[in-house]
């Protein structure tokens, strides 16, 4: 299961462990930044990754691809 939340800078999606063994884990998307985040009980804190959107990006893409070394070439953001 997960939930997508947008407010007005920021987009939250939750992705929750349905056998309970795991944190949700939370990706905060922003135009500038990635992070995902999971709470750590034992440290009593969020455990956070920061990255680009173009970063994000390319993580998403490599779910689909086989074994390999890959290069995006980015878009004209201007176009």
């Amino acid at each position: 299961m997960f939930t997508i939340e947008m407010d007005f800078d920021e987009t939250a999606i939750t992705v929750l462990d349905d056998s309970g063994k795991f944190e949700d884990v939370q990706y905060v998307l922003y135009d500038d930044y990635v992070f995902i985040r999971q709470w750590d009980e034992k440290a009593n804190k969020f455990n956070v990754i920061a990255m680009t959107p173009e970063m994000f990006g390319e993580f998403v893409a490599s779910l689909k691809l086989p074994e390999g070394a890959y290069k995006f070439d980015l878009e004209d953001k201007n176009d």
